[in-house]
């Protein structure tokens, strides 16, 4: 496998010092060595292809409405609007000024409704205050949903009920 890629690179070194670049009528190589100084870092990650991407406010709730789901979203950024793209298994939420992905969820889930917790972690704004931590009912309540349904005892219930009074 060494060997091919050493014929490879060899072939493609010599073909951009035969081959003329439109752009400035010198070799490509030239013109590559003149452009590098000025080419900028990659990103660390490469954006994922999608198929759509909208523009949605983000609502009071912390989230956005997106192909018949809503999916949380970055507490500071309620007030404003989101980038939301559709990817092949992903939905990705980004800021739309910096481009910067802010969270990922999987996309065409039986969920309706996708909630990381992380986006209600973090300190206050300017414009935006901190959520306030759960209560007890929302504590026992996310206890009660992290159990897979077949397992939870009917007793949770029972003390969801009492914490409610």
């Amino acid at each position: 496998m060494a060997h091919l890629q050493d014929w490879t690179d060899a072939k493609l070194e010599a073909m951009s010092h035969r081959r003329i670049c439109p752009a400035t009528g010198r070799s490509v190589h030239e013109t590559w060595l003149d452009e590098r100084p000025h080419l900028g870092r990659l990103p660390e990650t490469m954006p994922e292809p999608f198929d759509i991407a909208v523009t949605r406010p983000v609502h009071k709730d912390c989230t956005v409405r997106f192909e018949g789901r809503t999916y949380v979203v970055p507490f500071a950024y309620c007030g404003d609007s989101v980038e939301v793209r559709g990817c092949a298994g992903t939905v990705q939420v980004v800021d739309r000024l910096t481009g910067r992905l802010l969270v990922t969820y999987p996309r065409g889930t039986a969920e309706r409704i996708l909630i990381d917790d992380r986006c209600y972690e973090g300190e206050a704004t300017a414009r935006v205050s901190k959520p306030k931590p759960l209560g007890r009912m929302a504590r026992k309540l996310r206890e009660i949903a992290q159990m897979p349904v077949e397992v939870r005892p009917v007793d949770l219930y029972a003390a969801l009920a009492e914490v409610a009074r």
